[in-house]
């Protein structure tokens, strides 16, 4: 009987089996109940942290070289689900006033912003080529090549020839 061969595709990145078993319920921030269930009050704690220098600076900077705002907002409301600060749908239902924080923040700064993922991918795509005008330069570019090549070829050594380099022999030589 053939050994069983490892499949090339699998991960052993991810959490060991049984690993959430290692510590007591509820020691992990994720198994408790959030720390604020209050839209209001989880609005007013974003707004107050976010006014402060130290925390607005990075973002605004992200964002100036390239992250959506959309982006930014999600990753922050997702950090302070896991901190358990508060729930999901509570960090939903913030969002929109967080994003507006960020479009104000950014225009105060003049700093030009993409507001979501689509936007930035809207902004990196290629025009399209006209084909009409493919076209036209590939007939201009057969025109040009009608030239016989032998010809290209023969006027090209004569005027290698006529140039001596350092390394170049003398008329005598040959």
């Amino acid at each position: 009987m053939a050994e069983p061969t490892l499949n090339p595709n699998a991960s052993f990145v991810g959490p060991i089996p049984g690993a959430s078993l290692t510590t007591e319920p509820g020691n992990r921030p994720w198994e408790t109940p959030p720390k604020e269930t209050d839209l209001e009050t989880v609005i007013d704690n974003y707004l107050r942290r976010l006014s402060q220098d130290e925390l607005i600076r990075p973002v605004l900077e992200a964002i100036k070289y390239g992250s959506s705002i959309t982006t930014m907002v999600e990753s922050i409301v997702e950090v302070a689900v896991m901190e358990g600060e508060h729930s999901i749908d509570i960090g939903i239902l913030a969002s929109p006033v967080i994003v507006e924080y960020f479009k104000q923040a950014c225009e105060a700064g003049n700093i030009k912003y993409k507001l979501s993922d689509e936007d930035i991918r809207e902004g990196r795509k290629i025009p399209k080529i006209d084909n009409r005008l493919v076209e036209e330069v590939l007939q201009e570019m057969e025109e040009k090549q009608s030239k016989p090549i032998d010809t290209e070829i023969k006027e090209e050594v004569k005027t290698e020839k006529s140039i001596k380099g350092l390394m170049s022999r003398d008329k005598e030589e040959d």
